[in-house]
């Protein structure tokens, strides 16, 4: 074997964009791997489920001050929304009425909205997430107005 074709063949370090696709795929395993509470008990996600309709009306009674309402949707309701989007268990007809009513309410966020239109559009995505979680037999929360 020739003197160049083993200093190929031999183990090197990895160069720098190697290391840094490395520890990127290693982190995007880590993130999407299971958690392994061994202390969860069943009814943490749907508590978590619940919570979706819980921030979107805590958003609702937040109106007409805007910051409070999209503090209380951001803050408890977003993730809890893609989570219910997400849950086997839900039809994707479902899943995407929530998915399209939660991005309209971003998208009134995200712009100066009327408030006519943000309230609607709050309503519709409540709407649509009671009727997700009645789908996959989670109790919808009162919402006191």
């Amino acid at each position: 074997m020739s003197r160049q074709l083993r200093a190929r063949l031999s183990l090197r370090p990895l160069g720098r964009p190697w290391r840094l696709a490395l520890v990127g795929f290693s982190l995007m395993l880590a993130a999407c791997s299971p958690a392994g509470d061994a202390t969860a008990t069943p009814s943490q996600p749907q508590l978590g489920l619940s919570a979706s309709a819980s921030g979107v009306c805590a958003a609702i009674l937040a109106l007409p001050d805007r910051v409070a309402a999209e503090r209380a949707f951001v803050n408890v309701a977003h993730q809890a929304l893609h989570g219910l989007a997400a849950d086997p268990r839900l039809d994707r007809t479902r899943s995407a009425r929530v998915l399209e009513a939660m991005q309209k309410v971003e998208a009134d966020f995200s712009r100066p909205a009327d408030a006519t239109e943000l309230t609607a559009d709050l309503t519709e995505l409540r709407s649509s997430t009671d009727a997700a979680l009645q789908a996959i037999g989670v109790e919808v929360p009162a919402c006191a107005q």
